[in-house]
């Protein structure tokens, strides 16, 4: 259990500093690019390329939790394909107005984010459901 715990917290604190880097890249080169040139398209092109380590760190977090609870790894896999159907949604969400000339595909695009979220809490919810080996402290330290 402790190098589960372990190991979630190494994946998250790699996850803040990628995203960190993501917005400082961001702050520092897309916006002053986007002001110069007065076109969103690179700023598109750069949300959609950072989109990429973003998922791939969401595939070495279900492979990591795989290995440590096998039990659960057919929750994982739906959390993996989740957490990239979000990241979809979420390139939608910021440049849907770019992308989409007419409503009908702008209706399409908030749907894909409505879903991704439905998805994302009840995978949430049935894998806490699921997860029922949670040791005590005295477990842990006996």
């Amino acid at each position: 259990m402790r190098e589960r715990i372990e190991q979630e917290r190494a994946w998250f604190r790699s996850f803040q500093q990628l995203i960190f880097g993501i917005i400082g890249v961001l702050l520092t080169v897309v916006f002053p690019v986007i002001s110069w040139t007065g076109h969103l398209f690179w700023g598109i092109v750069y949300i959609g390329l950072a989109l990429v380590p973003v998922n791939v760190m969401y595939m070495r977090r279900s492979r990591m939790r795989q290995a440590l609870n096998p039990p659960l790894a057919h929750r994982y896999r739906q959390q993996l394909w989740s957490d990239c159907f979000n990241t979809i949604a979420f390139f939608i969400a910021l440049n849907g107005r770019e992308l989409f000339e007419s409503n009908e595909w702008y209706i399409v695009g908030v749907v894909v984010i409505g879903v991704a979220g439905w998805m994302t809490i009840r995978i949430e919810k049935r894998m806490k459901e699921e997860d029922v080996w949670l040791p005590t402290y005295e477990q842990l330290k006996g």
